[in-house]
């Protein structure tokens, strides 16, 4: 709770330095980011539609239409917690992006009304939001679940569409596993663990990764060159698309890194959606396997399995 709260509280002081200027162009009315062509909301239905069956939702809708309170329930049913049983006020913008926020805050263990976060207005149309949403609403904002039309207008009166409702509830997840990913996690002595997560950023696929350490003491690992990880991701048919070590040199000398417990070393990798051929790849199902190349020291007691350095990750890429 107090790492959530001086987060917030860090990030709102940045947001005082930053001119409202740089949170202005976007074709996202939700979200401040780059689309690809066709609906602006199209690549946060495929990315819900990769994962769940969420056809009871969105099959024969209008992305730009407005939603129903009860879908708004259905999609978080499917996409975040079965047991969820709320829904927002109505499908204004301020209670959609307000209950979004309070999804959040119940994911993560935290309260959200007792969030502490410094009262300045992200949004120059804040005088005709309803107070008792303001709260939830900023939140979203330093969350990155919500960030308005731009220019700095949120249009609280609005109402939400289904586009809209897709992108909230996608941003919703990432929050909630970016915020669980950081939280100090369980200690399980004598066990190393790779847990990996992606995201679709800009046309690229985006590789967040690490090796935590479950044991009760510090560890040391050694890596026989500059290449501490591998990452291969194949299509349905299980043909190789990309390689990480392709075409790169490394080091040959001996790298050794201490994890202390309940800490990881971590890395990130950048795939841009092509083939060994330099050609786009199609929509569809692929499997990145992430493999950490490294050597436990011989004194911390038997030869660990492959699987503690080794994680999988089924990927769902969009059209573009």
């Amino acid at each position: 709770m107090k790492k959530t709260i001086l987060s917030l509280i860090i990030a709102l002081a940045m947001l005082i330095s930053m001119p409202l200027a740089a949170f202005a162009k976007s074709d996202d009315p939700i979200l401040i980011m780059p689309v690809k062509a066709g609906h602006w909301s199209q690549i946060y239905v495929d990315y819900l539609a990769g994962k769940w069956d969420i056809s009871s939702v969105f099959k024969d809708k209008d992305l730009d239409s407005y939603i129903t309170v009860e879908d708004f329930t259905k999609l978080v049913q499917i996409a975040i917690d079965e047991t969820y049983d709320g829904a927002p006020d109505s499908n204004a913008r301020e209670a959609v992006v307000y209950e979004s926020a309070r999804i959040w805050a119940w994911k993560t263990g935290n309260s959200l009304d007792d969030i502490f976060i410094i009262q300045i207005a992200p949004y120059v149309d804040t005088d005709q939001m309803d107070s008792k949403y303001a709260h939830g609403v900023y939140v979203a904002y330093l969350q990155e679940i919500a960030r308005g039309r731009g220019n700095g207008i949120f249009d609280p009166k609005a109402r939400t569409t289904y586009g809209e409702l897709a992108t909230l509830v996608s941003r919703t997840i990432m929050a909630i596993e970016q915020t669980t990913a950081s939280a100090p996690q369980p200690i399980m002595a004598g066990r190393y663990e790779t847990r990996a997560n992606y995201e679709i950023k800009e046309d690229k696929v985006v590789f967040d990764f690490e090796l935590f350490s479950h044991y009760t003491r510090p560890t040391e690992l050694t890596f026989s060159s500059g290449q501490q990880f591998e990452i291969t991701i194949t299509d349905e048919d299980g043909n190789e698309v990309y390689r990480y070590s392709d075409g790169k040199f490394f080091t040959l000398a001996l790298i050794t890194r201490t994890i202390n417990p309940g800490e990881s070393l971590k890395w990130q990798d950048e795939w841009d959606m092509t083939n060994k051929d330099g050609e786009k790849v199609g929509p569809g199902k692929y499997k990145a396997v992430i493999t950490i190349l490294a050597i436990q020291e011989p004194d911390y007691g038997d030869k660990l399995d492959e699987s503690q350095f080794t994680t999988e990750i089924e990927l769902s890429l969009p059209s573009l």
